[in-house]
């Protein structure tokens, strides 16, 4: 049984439990303990009444039931009150206890109890999710960026319940956020998202980038949807200001790994994700293409492009998204007659041809290699 799938001790710290106490205080006018489930007071009101056994909070602890004190059968560290054992998912955590006359307090101790029941309730959420949160970075990390990304798959199915394939991978960033240089994935806007989506997928935000693996993808999608587009879609529709972009279901281990691996590489290139929206990796081949060249082969194309103004390279990354002059002069781009003198300068200065698709194809590669070498660069300095 691995760490995650054990059933997790719940424990009432003395921390939280003087948190609490410190908090409701000042709203009633009696004495308030809270006992942990031996009977030892480990938060009060009276300072000097912690670290003490209570005997009538052992009881209520033990019993489950509530005790009252009274003051002609006060015993040692007790004083007289009301005691109500603390119950959280079906197990006695503590005994929450109230200072005064019992025929006084007892209409305030069931009230205090439920109260502080739900505090603890709220902490334990929170706890539960911030260990979840770490957890799902923890095996993104390692899947995404890590040198062992078999490993990572493989501590899935150890999880509760456990995480297996077909898998969906998907990776989204904020264009508005990324252009600003600020986080747009903060851990709440995570756990919304990881809560919408349920129990069989993973969420994380690593360097900038929204991470979310599904597990079972074909499960979920309705049978005529790419599950990659059918997780990435319920995605949008919750994050709508992000740009999303989907893999292709994987089957096996190695597949998911290489999806992985591919998209990391385009999430370095923050350019291609310049609008919120859905897009499949594989609308994406020729960056992919760039950002797995070798060095050598990818100076050797950015040096055909060294001739060429920042006007020119401009017009050909405009010329080569539409593939025709009229259509790049008609869309508002620049003039046509700019056009044509731009597109005659690109043949004369780089020696390739557009109009022929071997030679137009060596352009489109060596503008992809250009984009991901100057990111790249970019985000390393």
């Amino acid at each position: 049984m691995t760490a995650e799938s054990r059933p997790q001790q719940i424990h009432l710290s003395s921390a939280l439990a003087q948190r609490i106490v410190d908090e409701l205080a000042p709203a009633i006018q009696e004495n308030l303990n809270l006992m942990d489930a031996h009977g030892f007071i480990i938060a009060s009101s009276d300072v000097a009444r912690v670290g003490t056994l209570h005997p009538g909070a052992r009881e209520a602890a033990a019993t489950n039931e509530a005790v009252s004190v009274f003051a002609d059968t006060v015993r040692s560290g007790e004083r007289p009150g009301v005691n109500l054992p603390l119950e959280y998912r079906g197990t006695v955590i503590g005994v929450v206890g109230v200072t005064g006359t019992p025929a006084k307090v007892q209409s305030l101790a069931p009230v205090l109890v439920l109260t502080i029941a739900l505090l603890f309730e709220r902490e334990a959420e929170l706890a539960g999710e911030s260990r979840r949160d770490a957890a799902d970075r923890d095996v993104l990390a390692r899947l995404v960026h890590g040198s062992r990304p078999l490993d990572a798959i493989g501590a899935l199915r150890q999880r509760s319940p456990a995480l297996v394939g077909p898998w969906a991978l998907v990776a989204g960033m904020v264009p508005a956020a990324t252009a600003a240089g600020v986080a747009a994935f903060d851990s709440a806007r995570v756990a919304r998202l990881r809560s919408a989506l349920g129990p069989h997928v993973v969420v994380g935000a690593l360097r900038g980038v929204l991470w979310v693996l599904a597990s079972d993808a074909e499960r979920a999608a309705d049978g005529r949807t790419d599950p990659g587009a059918a997780l990435a879609g319920r995605i949008s529709e919750l994050l709508p200001d992000t740009a999303l972009v989907f893999g292709s279901v994987c089957r096996s281990d190695a597949q998911l790994a290489l999806e992985a691996s591919q998209l990391a590489a385009l999430s370095a290139q923050r350019k291609l994700w310049n609008a919120p929206g859905v897009r499949a990796a594989s609308s994406h081949l020729l960056h992919l293409a760039a950002a797995h060249l070798p060095a050598p082969v990818a100076e050797s194309l950015m040096a055909v492009l060294r001739g060429l103004s920042a006007a020119e390279r401009e017009t050909l990354g405009a010329y080569l998204a539409v593939g025709n002059a009229a259509e790049l002069s008609r869309s508002g781009f620049t003039h046509r007659n700019t056009v044509r003198r731009h597109l005659q300068a690109i043949a004369e200065r780089t020696g390739f041809d557009l109009r022929v698709p071997e030679q137009a194809a060596v352009l489109a590669l060596a503008i992809a290699a250009q984009r991901a070498v100057g990111e790249t660069g970019a985000s390393a300095r």
